[in-house]
């Protein structure tokens, strides 16, 4: 008896097992592929999965989200226990997996009236501490965690739960010993401590109409005394019936409209009945078990089964549908069987809150949106053009019936980048063609030097070409003599050169990454413009200012700039303009729309009749389009042409060849990721009936 026990647990087992193992070999994208370019997918990971002890799990998490959430051992009483002793182990070693994995990591969370240990809030005598004594062991403990995690951490919830259902403060130890300045001090030590860091608020029962009112007014008042908060995220415990997804929607539209991004956070929806009156997050609460609560304790029925299918779907369509607006989507947990709603607000049930089962399988919503994930996205491939030559950059044109490419080219210095860029110290440009996309490629060799550039002192970066009355215009960025970005000429009579540099920079030029585009009536415009190590920051009006400031979150974003070129190709015709990129609701990016606004890398095409505006999002990896109906703008937004690559981020051009589109861009993993040694390759373009770009796989997995 007992060994046919055993048999049938091994079967079982086996079963499970090779079951996962077919769905992850069939599976070859993620959840996450499925919202790439629209926001981060996350989840929560617990100790289980930190530790490494739950393989299962972390196999999940690593094909299925690029984000993740300390869901515990980052609350102070996890990690500073008793004062001044603090526990990093599992939160080094959460950090450390993020980092393996590539993924956005969100620390979880600093300043919290639950989980905080009754020290933080007591003398030796066991009386409250004075305001002083809890501002020093809150700023400690902010400086501490957050200092420790600076530069790897990407985000943190600073402050969680302070608001009530009505939209009066929290009265927690925090609020009454301190004042509701506590949120204000929160949010300045971890600004101090990690400038380039994103802090949110985190809260629940965000869709209740008081506690809105009254995050707003909270966020509008730091807002005054100079405090940015970068995200406001709403918590997503949800059930069937709460809440309505027009009182939801109203909260994304009020959050996003103070400047902030929107986070979806703790994301789960219950299963079972909710009790009455409870339908929040508040982790004090608890109500007796009955069993009319626990209606599914062996697994949900088909008809439960596709309502909460449904639910899941019509807030997925909620979140797609404002994703200009939405940073990032995070689960608050892996499978059910792992997920807290089993013991909340009702202890011991069975709930089904997540979006794989108890056996880590990928529920129907789930599977629904795998089965279109690898349909939907086409794949970079490995088309390299040459394997022998670091090559970056490419501007890619049709002359004499060739393509022509137009790359920087790479090499090894030695030098090393300090966020400027310094890294990349091309010094001459190499000219490629090739008859046929899938042919043979020609390297034309050297067609201008930096020795031959009289202006310039170092770093030949992004180039581009254009042709006029039987000459080539070849378009380059290099520092001049006091290291400041210009844009140079050269020509040559012959679109593999060599070329012959003009004396001087074109005059009121300044950044980088030139594209130049002819329009049908012949005349030709320049798009220009790459921030940080691009110096575009520099500039307002097309003036420098004394030093680079970035806009704040809530403001718009810098712009790539255009400009008219004069008949002779040589000098600006007049002076540069913003090229504006808007969103559907018609206002521009902000600069905490860091997935969509522009970064760097500019290019101009025309497909029937509309103006593609496409460009790289920098430090978020994606290049994305905009459309418009001239070559001045503004453009709408409409999504992403290439996920990110390997390396730090892509340039790219594209091209209509033998009836066919074409994206040329660069990655880095012929160089094993090196990202100053980079890779051209190139891979068909497709469009829909509508006008819109299907996304590519950057990874080309």
């Amino acid at each position: 008896m007992y060994q046919n026990f055993l048999k049938h647990i091994r079967l079982t087992a086996l079963i499970i097992a090779i079951g996962f193992s077919v769905f992850s070999a069939n599976a070859q994208k993620g959840l996450k592929d499925v919202f790439q370019g629209k926001f981060y997918l996350g989840t929560a990971m617990n100790n289980g999965q930190i530790n490494g002890r739950d393989t299962a799990s972390v196999r999940i998490i690593k094909q299925h989200f690029n984000s993740i959430t300390a869901e515990n051992i980052m609350k102070s009483a996890l990690i500073q226990p008793t004062e001044g002793k603090f526990n990093f182990e599992l939160a080094d070693q959460f950090v450390e997996f993020g980092l393996q994995n590539q993924m956005f990591i969100v620390g979880h969370c600093l300043v919290w009236h639950s989980q905080t240990p009754r020290w933080f809030f007591v003398d030796s005598d066991g009386k409250d501490v004075s305001r002083d004594v809890l501002i020093s062991r809150m700023k400690n403990h902010i400086e501490t965690v957050v200092g420790r995690y600076k530069g790897k951490v990407k985000g943190w919830d600073v402050v969680n739960e302070a608001i009530e259902d009505n939209g009066s403060w929290r009265e927690s130890k925090f609020y009454k010993i301190i004042g509701p300045e506590f949120v204000k001090l929160a949010f300045q030590f971890a600004r101090e401590t990690d400038p380039d860091a994103e802090l949110y608020y985190n809260d629940y029962s965000m869709a209740l109409p008081g506690r809105r009112e009254g995050v707003v007014k909270m966020v509008k008042d730091l807002q005054k005394d100079g405090i940015r908060v970068d995200g406001i995220g709403m918590q997503g415990h949800l059930s069937m019936d709460f809440p309505k997804t027009e009182e939801f929607e109203k909260s994304i539209l009020t959050f996003a409209g103070l400047g902030a991004q929107v986070h979806i956070t703790e994301m789960d929806i219950s299963a079972l009945p909710s009790p009455k009156n409870q339908q929040g997050a508040d982790v004090d609460s608890r109500v007796e078990y009955k069993a009319e609560l626990n209606p599914y304790t062996n697994g949900l029925t088909e008809e439960a089964e596709k309502a909460h299918a449904k639910r899941y779907q019509e807030m997925f369509d909620l979140f797609l549908k404002h994703q200009d607006k939405i940073d990032r989507v995070t689960l608050w947990g892996v499978s059910d069987r792992q997920s807290w709603k089993n013991n909340f607000p009702v202890p011991g049930r069975t709930d089904y809150p997540l979006l794989f089962d108890r056996n880590n399988r990928p529920k129907s919503f789930a599977k629904s949106l795998l089965a279109g994930a690898e349909t939907s996205m086409l794949k970079s491939g490995s088309n390299y053009l040459m394997k022998d030559l670091y090559i970056a950059d490419p501007s890619a044109h049709v002359f004499k019936g060739k393509i022509y490419v137009y790359p920087s080219h790479d090499i090894e210095t030695g030098t090393r980048g300090h966020g400027d860029g310094d890294q990349f110290d091309m010094r001459d440009y190499r000219i490629f063609s090739m008859d046929n996309v899938e042919g043979p490629v020609t390297d034309h060799g050297v067609a201008l030097d930096l020795k031959d550039i009289p202006w310039a002192g170092r770093q030949l970066w992004a180039p581009d070409v254009a042709f006029k009355k039987g000459t080539y215009y070849l378009y380059f960025p290099a520092k001049d003599q006091t290291d400041i970005f210009r844009m140079g000429v050269a020509t040559s009579k012959k679109p593999e050169g060599p070329f012959k540099a003009e004396s001087n920079p074109i005059k009121g030029s300044y950044s980088i990454d030139p594209a130049v585009f002819q329009d049908k009536n012949g005349a030709h415009y320049m798009y220009f413009g790459g921030l940080r190590g691009g110096q575009l920051q520099r500039y307002r009006n097309n003036k420098a200012i004394e030093s680079g400031i970035h806009p704040k979150a809530d403001e718009p974003a810098l712009t790539a700039k255009i400009a008219k070129l004069t008949d002779n190709m040589l000098e600006f015709a007049e002076e540069p303009k913003d090229v504006v990129v808007l969103d559907k609701a018609g206002q521009p990016l902000k600069e905490g729309d860091r997935n969509r606004r522009f970064f760097e890398a500019a290019w101009v095409h025309n497909y029937n009749g509309k103006y593609y505006f496409s460009y790289s999002t920098g430090d978020t990896h994606n290049i994305c389009y905009a459309i418009g109906d001239n070559p001045y703008g503004p453009f709408t937004y409409e999504g992403v042409i290439l996920t990110p690559v390997v390396g730090w981020t892509t340039h790219h051009s594209i091209v209509e060849f033998k009836g066919k589109w074409y994206l040329f861009h660069h990655d880095s993993k012929p160089s094993g990721g090196k990202t100053h040694l980079r890779s051209v390759k190139v891979t068909e373009l497709k469009y829909n009936t509508d006008g819109t770009i299907q996304t590519i796989d950057g990874e080309g997995k």
